[in-house]
């Protein structure tokens, strides 16, 4: 123990948060992009602004307080923030908002756009911009298509514990795009060789398949767009059901800095790939409609699913998202005064429930449920950054917003067999109210921040007993989150660290789904004869804060080391990367909490696995 607090604290002392901008060459997996300073001439605290490169999400948003949590295969993922998670975090596709049509977010928004047309990712833990939600947002930024034709291709391969393909062509010309993708693999192993169907009541290893095609153009100031993702047979061991299918379609109109855009997701799932005596499907969709301009945001979803499950005793049929229509409207305006800016956000939301049918099904738990609601939505923030001398510098935030909960916190309704838990929405539920203070300090290659949050009202899970029927549901609490970020990048070394300690304070408990203590280092070499080297040590402490009420267990702590090399020469790259060398055998907390339909399971992370990719990018007038 005396070690490990010698190795935090030398750790802390030196890693700092992140840099604004990253060397193309310090990672080397499957897509690779070139590199876009998105850097103003100062740092708003709160929001860290990243170039796309040649690295996947996992390594490019696991910084800053950022991480990713992999549910399925690598491109199905949520991300956490300094406490917030899910749903608290909103994710914008050039400002196109992209809704969840899976309750357990199978069909996670983070996937919904080709890796190659990519031009900056911005994460933003503030609440006072457009769009942003309780925990903030993240902001993918596609490229404008170019007048000159070109030809982009990438192609990665991987073997060993995890096996895939991943392909990607992007050409344009004439400021028009079109970009295709295709991936294919098979479940991975873990670090002892254990296969899905070995672990997790799989049939089989079953191969999932991503195809997906867009669209891109621009004539003057008007810009337009289609595309179309299909994914099948994307295995979820976190979970007791699986993505049989899923299809997205887009389209969106612009106008200068105003836009219209819809999309529409339908999404398939069921435990037919595992080894079961019972049966579970849920058919779902979402539809959403919306306009944004740099100031305002309307939008329109809805989103119905409907959940059978069957045993050779009884049948239940569940309308899981009872045709639940969502109405939002907000208006967005910032002021400058150089080194203090103020941001301000209002807005209003409106829920109701389609199938007025489903009333009493809440109103066994809440009496006074209605299938209306009406919220009022605001974010203010406050920041002051100064360059103090050439070397330091310091900055300073603090905001107050609050935002109405989740759809599925309020309407989600599962009747389960087997005595299990009923699983119900609570529609009376308070909106969260979130007031936040960060500060942070620069020197040289060195920035240090810390945080501390006080959420009043914060959905959290929580359990009731009506007639001898158990239920899971949903209530207001306060919490508190307080953390830093540390990070340090100097010549050939990029580290960094974050922590986050969160407690909900209505029930003394720790409040749940929070990470652990993490630290990233990577080491790279010089570039000699247009080649690479890095190395990459990831540290993951224990987690023993858990909430036991809602079965949360802990998670041990582990260590995984990465070894790559690159070489570029003009248009041209290829990367080699073994990933896990020492084939550490872990998982990552939070993997395993994904109810409603949880199967309650640790899921490792892969094995020792060897990537090779290929980059080709080239204009030809």
């Amino acid at each position: 123990m005396n070690l490990k607090l010698l190795y935090i604290f030398i750790t802390t002392l030196f890693l700092t948060s992140q840099t604004l901008f990253a060397q193309w060459n310090d990672s080397v997996k499957v897509y690779w992009l070139d590199p876009v300073e998105v850097t103003s001439q100062k740092l708003k605290l709160g929001d860290f602004q990243s170039p796309v490169e040649k690295d996947n999400l996992s390594t490019l948003l696991g910084r800053n307080g950022f991480s990713l949590i992999r549910k399925g295969v690598f491109f199905a993922q949520d991300i956490y923030a300094d406490g917030f998670k899910r749903g608290d975090i909103n994710v914008v596709v050039d400002g196109e908002r992209y809704h969840s049509a899976c309750p357990n977010r199978m069909d996670s928004p983070l996937t919904r756009v080709n890796p190659l047309e990519l031009e900056s990712i911005d994460l933003m833990k503030t609440a006072g911009s457009i769009q942003c939600g309780l925990g903030g947002k993240v902001t993918f930024n596609r490229s404008t298509p170019v007048e000159p034709i070109s030809l982009k291709v990438g192609l990665s391969g991987s073997t060993a514990a995890s096996q895939s393909f991943d392909g990607s062509v992007m050409a344009e010309g004439y400021q028009q795009r079109l970009s295709i993708r295709y991936s294919t693999g098979l479940p991975y192993e873990d670090g002892d060789g254990r296969e899905f169907k070995d672990s997790y009541g799989y049939k089989e290893n079953f191969g999932y398949s991503l195809a997906e095609g867009s669209f891109q153009g621009k004539s003057s100031l008007w810009k337009y767009g289609a595309s179309f993702s299909y994914t099948e047979d994307v295995s979820f061991p976190y979970l007791l059901m699986d993505e049989r299918k899923n299809k997205v379609f887009n389209a969106s109109l612009s106008y200068d800095d105003n836009k219209i855009y819809f999309n529409y997701t339908d999404h398939l799932m069921d435990n037919q790939l595992r080894e079961s005596n019972m049966l579970m499907v849920t058919e779902a969709n979402n539809l959403t409609i919306g306009a944004v301009g740099d100031f305002y945001e309307l939008y329109f979803r809805k989103w119905n699913a409907d959940n059978v499950i069957s045993s050779p005793m009884m049948t239940i049929e569940n309308k899981m998202m009872p045709e639940v229509n969502m109405y939002s409207a907000s208006a967005h305006h910032l002021i400058d005064f150089g080194k203090i800016t103020i941001s301000g956000r209002v807005g209003i939301v409106h829920h109701s429930v389609g199938d007025e049918s489903r009333l009493p099904f809440y109103q066994k738990l809440f009496s006074d449920a209605e299938g209306s609601r009406w919220f009022s939505t605001f974010g203010l923030s406050a920041n002051y950054s100064a360059i103090i001398t050439d070397d330091w510098g310091a900055g300073a935030l603090v905001e107050a917003s609050s935002e109405a909960p989740e759809t599925e916190y309020m309407f989600i309704a599962v009747q389960k067999l087997l005595n299990k838990p009923t699983w119900s929405g609570n529609p009376t539920l308070n909106q969260p109210l979130r007031a936040t203070m960060r500060g942070s300090i620069n020197y040289k290659d060195i920035r240090i921040e810390a945080f501390a949050t006080q959420v009043w009202n914060y959905v959290n899970l929580t359990k009731a007993m009506v007639d001898e029927q158990s239920y899971l549901t949903y209530e207001n609490i306060n919490a508190y989150m307080i953390g830093f970020n540390f990070g340090f990048s100097w010549k050939f070394v990029d580290m960094n660290a974050g922590y986050t300690f969160a407690q909900n304070i209505t029930n003394d408990n720790p409040l749940s789904e929070i990470p652990p203590l993490r630290v990233t280092t990577t080491v790279t070499s010089p570039v000699f004869y247009n080649m690479v080297l890095f190395l990459r040590h990831s540290y993951n402490d224990a987690q023993t804060r858990i909430d036991e009420t809602i079965k949360e267990t802990t998670t041990p702590a582990w260590n995984k080391v990465d070894l790559g090399a690159t070489y570029s020469a003009g248009s041209f790259l290829i990367a080699l990367e073994l990933n896990n060398i020492t084939n550490a055998n872990y998982y990552q907390h939070l993997s395993y909490l994904r109810n409603p339909f949880a199967s309650g399971v640790r899921v490792y992370e892969p094995g020792r696995t060897i990537r090779l990719s290929l980059r080709f990018n080239s204009v030809f007038n």
